[in-house]
């Protein structure tokens, strides 16, 4: 519980959704370098998320199944509560970067293309 309050209060000090536009842009630049953020478990649609989608998807997490998880691929002997704050952990991470980017913050955009393209 002392978790899910904490990335409650994480998601508060985000920056209101970007204009549609701006999603969408920001996305088809993001997939044209092939950019995929490390994420724990399957999450479509990540790069074109808002804010409530992400509280949604924080939410699907923290209700999946020792069965769910498994058809994830994790073990049947693995700390599943250890991997869903790690995944929430990524998803957090990823989202302010991608807010970032979607207001053009240079350094976000630097450190993408540091990671992606300067290779």
């Amino acid at each position: 519980m002392k978790t899910e309050r904490m990335w409650h209060k994480v998601m508060k000090e985000f920056p209101k959704d970007a204009p549609a536009d701006a999603i969408e842009s920001t996305a088809k630049t993001l997939e044209g370098i092939s950019f995929e953020p490390v994420l724990l478990l399957k999450t479509p649609g990540f790069l074109r998320m808002g804010r409530l989608e992400l509280e949604r998807e924080i939410e699907r997490v923290h209700q999946m199944t020792v069965k769910e998880m498994m058809a994830e691929g994790f073990a049947e002997n693995a700390n599943f509560n250890e991997f869903k704050a790690k995944h929430i952990q990524l998803l957090i991470y990823y989202y302010n970067l991608l807010c970032r980017l979607r207001t053009d913050d240079p350094m976000a955009w630097d450190l993408v293309n540091e990671l992606y393209e300067d290779d």
